[in-house]
């Protein structure tokens, strides 16, 4: 498989070995003719090329031909490809074998010792990849159907996700193939919370019976327990399997909870469709389909990193855990810290520069028009929690794109001040040098297409727009 990365690997598992050589290495290896023999003749192989190659001893059946090899390799293949991309994030695929040669061996046959060793130019993974080989060694047979094909559907979401990058074309399939991992990993977890359900129903019954009703009857207390276990079934989905799974891990918390629940959302709305997917206005980027998903912030690798950190810490390896912890760090405080903050009226004690930079609670300005964007936060809390900081705030460099936001909603505010003051502030940046910096009709596209139509904004544009028109003879 001729390479596009300058990857330089050297991997044993399950009598197999992967590993590159250069073009001159390939050439004397496979014979330039068959070297020839690509899928695509017009694509020119430089002397830097490098080939990875997979050699795989097997056992066939004596009736099988000696060709039938390909396919029973095939799985172990497609399991390295999974432990190449886990650890580098490289989605290979067998798409890019051209040649394939299978002959009979001793049947002790080996492919040997060899140093471990994975380098993607100037990124050295060989202690994660050996971290993962020694995971994968030793896991139980099993654990091993559930592991490999974790793997591979991870493998899956990281194509569809390079792919996704400049076409458009696989957002939904990533969050897809992602949310699939955690539902499998969670279903690990189902018999745990099951036992504990029960432990916890036989409990509660007992005390009810016994010390509110003074029933000591087993029997009673027995289609009791069936009843309220029934009941309770209902509630046994696929998200508390997840976030037990995660506190297992020790994953959960106020951030990673409202992660899972923003994406189950986004999952339900793939898989279970909606009545309609028809738009009359787009917005930037222009996708090639209608999309299931509204929120035109989110970032599908969110979710593709989770489903990495949750499969490495099943393995027990420290794989992903950095970015992980980066991801978790950057999320978003989730609604209830805002609504906490906006009850206790923290906004009061602030600055405009505590409240730009979120030292309170750690809500910041852009926290609070993420939630109004997305519609779960109202204008009239908005409007109390931004109301002496349009009033006082003082235009910057910094501040000028957050101000645009702010002074856009709030200027179709009913309170007078409040709109004066957000109206001044648009002026101010219309005709500031800042300008270079944001596109005010963005910023009114954007609102508009999430139901916010910022009135003024768009009056004080076409007003501007009319006014800068050269004049008719």
């Amino acid at each position: 498989m001729p390479l596009e990365t300058e990857f330089e690997l050297d991997i044993t598992w399950d009598r197999s070995r992967a590993y590159t050589v250069d073009h001159i290495t390939y050439k004397r290896l496979f014979g330039k003719d068959k070297v020839d023999e690509e899928p695509d003749p017009d694509q020119e192989r430089s002397g830097d090329t490098r080939y990875l190659i997979v050699d795989s001893y097997c056992e066939i059946e004596e009736f099988d031909r000696v060709s039938e090899v390909a396919a029973v390799t095939r799985p172990r293949i497609l399991v390295i490809l999974s432990m190449i991309c886990f650890v580098t994030g490289e989605p290979l695929t067998p798409f890019g074998f051209f040649n394939s040669i299978s002959n009979v061996a001793h049947p002790n046959a080996t492919v040997g010792n060899h140093e471990i060793k994975l380098l993607i130019e100037a990124d050295d993974f060989s202690a994660e990849v050996n971290e993962l080989l020694s995971a994968m060694n030793g896991l139980p047979d099993d654990k091993k159907p559930l592991v490999f094909s974790l793997l591979d559907r991870w493998r899956k979401a990281s194509y569809f996700d390079k792919e996704n990058e400049e076409s458009f074309l696989y957002e939904d399939e990533t969050i897809l193939a992602c949310f699939h991992i955690l539902e499998m990993l969670g279903e690990q977890f189902s018999s745990q919370i099951d036992n504990e359900v029960q432990e916890k129903v036989k409990l509660f019954t007992a005390d009810i019976l016994v010390n509110s009703l003074f029933i000591q009857n087993s029997q009673t207390q027995s289609d009791l327990n069936r009843l309220l276990h029934n009941a309770l079934g209902a509630y046994m989905t696929i998200k508390p399997k997840i976030l037990r799974m995660m506190r297992e891990f020790n994953m959960l918390e106020p951030r990673s909870k409202a992660l899972i629940d923003r994406f189950l959302n986004h999952r339900n709305a793939i898989a279970h469709g909606r009545v309609s997917l028809y738009e009359d206005k787009v917005i930037y980027p222009l996708k090639p389909f209608f999309s299931h998903m509204k929120d035109i912030y989110e970032d599908i690798s969110v979710i593709r990193t989770t489903s990495a950190r949750l499969i490495a810490a099943y393995l027990g390896i420290s794989l992903w855990e950095d970015e992980w912890n980066e991801l978790i760090n950057s999320e978003i405080p989730p609604y209830e810290r805002v609504q906490q903050f906006n009850r206790n009226r923290v906004y009061e004690g602030l600055s405009c520069q505590e409240l730009e930079d979120g030292l309170g609670d750690g809500i910041n300005i852009w926290v609070l028009i993420h939630y109004y964007r997305m519609g779960v936060l109202k204008i009239q809390p908005l409007t109390l929690a931004l109301s002496r900081y349009i009033a006082e705030v003082q235009l910057s460099e910094e501040n000028a794109s957050l101000i645009l936001y702010v002074a856009a909603i709030l200027a179709d505010s009913t309170q007078q001040a409040i709109a004066e003051s957000s109206r001044n502030l648009l002026i101010q940046l219309k005709d500031s040098q800042h300008m270079a910096r944001f596109d005010m009709r963005d910023v009114l596209k954007e609102l508009t297409y999430q139901g916010k139509e910022p009135a003024w904004l768009k009056h004080l544009l076409i007003d501007r727009a009319v006014s800068s028109r050269p004049a008719k003879d």
